[in-house]
């Protein structure tokens, strides 16, 4: 089965239903079914929900595909902890797509004026937004010199019915097309996928040198070659199987203002002049599926942690071979904090592997490096490590004036900050013993057996 969209979300309701949530009542785009997830939010309650009835429009709105590491270790066939090693697998073993002549994203093409996109169900998230945006839109850009196709994703506001604002981090991949082609007086041709498997999701943010097509990176995470087709206005290719595609080109030397929207990191970023998308076609299957990311909050934090995730164990290991694991937890953005554990060998291996982290990711802040005793995903034990292995004269690392996130709120201007490296490893030549009841004990005596009510 071709893996997209409609096979997750039916994977899911057939293995694991109650990671599913239906609204089958009229809610609107603007506010409610950010209002919805928030107290969901707050619950800490991360279903795939499926918004039927939008109002202003017959397609329906998924959202909160990658909220969960379960979700997206569902998707990857692997264990949550598991995530970043499976990913780092499959990105190695890239697969090459294959083209098709049609396809179902092309059921319903609608080019110039036709293509509206006051018809799609844009959502406004929160009342500073200044207008709708597409949240879950991967944009794909070809270089036209190497023919390399470039995935990533970016905001976009809605600024007309053929109009996109977009933001692009400075010196990425594609933020670099643009300022090339945009030297040359030319526009940068792009499409914007729409409504894809998590497997793709998760591919289209792989860490890849300028030169690997990250279409083949994709079909890698997939398992399965990437099915294109030609789009209708734009010389690039793009997915067979997504559920909407936007076409367009990024303007040379046009400047118009973008934002406020609300972030990763759960604030308001300002407005600015970014550069502009002129529309020129939308296609879509038949009875689409609309898909948003719930900006600022979980599923937008933690839908990039994996690919960095990966990045951060390949690139820390090229110093400290013995890197056991990472995590990049929600309480830091999934983008500010990364907590790393480590088979310690030698003294300064645990400051060597905090350089090595803030080397392979500039948005880092705070690297915390920890023995392998201690689960990196339960921040409750990270924390207990710093509490007792860290000391502050000895153990910390401190770097003034870095280039961070400019999406950091406390940073400044162009996202300058200081990052802050804690070696809370135990040192070699001995340590205060931990408390341990004896293991032979721990087996012999079961929780089941004395207490069943409080074993389940």
């Amino acid at each position: 089965m071709t893996k997209d969209l409609r096979s997750f979300i039916a994977e899911l309701e057939a293995q694991s239903p109650d990671d599913i949530a239906r609204v089958s009542q009229p809610i609107s785009p603007r506010y409610e079914i950010t209002a919805l997830l928030t107290q969901l939010e707050k619950r800490k309650q991360f279903p795939l929900l499926i918004c039927e009835k939008v109002q202003g429009s017959d397609a329906p709105v998924v959202i909160n595909a990658q909220a969960s590491r379960r979700l997206m270790a569902m998707a990857l066939q692997c264990e949550p902890r598991e995530l970043a090693r499976t990913f780092s697998e499959r990105q190695g073993k890239p697969i090459p797509p294959v083209e098709m002549i049609n396809a179902p994203v092309h059921e319903v093409i609608q080019i110039g004026d036709d293509a509206d996109l006051a018809q799609v169900p844009l959502l406004t998230h929160y009342d500073v937004n200044a207008a709708p945006y597409v949240t879950a839109g991967i944009v794909v850009a070809v270089d036209p010199d190497t023919g390399v196709r470039n995935t990533s994703y970016n905001r976009l506001m809605m600024a007309g019915t053929r109009e996109l604002r977009i933001f692009m981090a400075i010196g990425r991949h594609l933020w670099t097309l643009h300022n090339k082609l945009e030297r040359q007086g030319r526009p940068l041709p792009i499409a914007i996928v729409i409504g894809v498997h998590p497997l793709f999701s998760l591919g289209a943010q792989a860490f890849t040198p300028a030169t690997e097509d990250e279409y083949a990176v994709i079909g890698g995470m997939m398992g399965e070659p990437l099915r294109l087709v030609k789009a209708k206005t734009v010389p690039i290719p793009v997915p067979a199987d997504a559920e909407m595609i936007i076409e367009g080109q990024i303007l040379p030397h046009v400047r118009r203002t973008e934002g406020p929207f609300g972030e990763f990191t759960g604030h308001a970023v300002s407005q600015d002049e970014r550069p502009v998308i002129e529309v020129t076609a939308i296609t879509h299957r038949n009875n689409y599926i609309f898909q948003d990311v719930h900006a600022g909050y979980t599923e937008h934090k933690l839908m990039g942690a994996v690919p960095r995730e990966a990045a951060l164990i390949k690139a820390v290991r090229q110093t400290v071979p013995t890197v056991k694991n990472v995590c990049m937890p929600v309480s830091g953005n999934c983008r500010f904090h990364a907590y790393i554990s480590i088979a310690k060998r030698t003294p300064g291996q645990a400051k060597n592997a905090i350089c090595a982290a803030f080397a392979a990711d500039m948005l880092l802040k705070h690297v915390v490096i920890v023995d392998e005793d201690i689960d990196v995903f339960d921040e409750e034990q990270v924390l207990w490590a710093v509490s007792n292995r860290f000391q502050a004269d000895k153990d910390l690392v401190v770097i003034a004036n870095a280039q961070g996130s400019e999406l950091d709120p406390s940073a400044g201007p162009g996202g300058v900050n200081a990052k802050m490296g804690l070696d809370a490893t135990k040192p070699l030549d001995g340590f205060a013993p931990e408390l341990r009841v004896p293991e032979d004990v721990m087996k012999t005596i079961r929780l089941e057996d004395f207490l069943p009510r409080f074993s389940k």
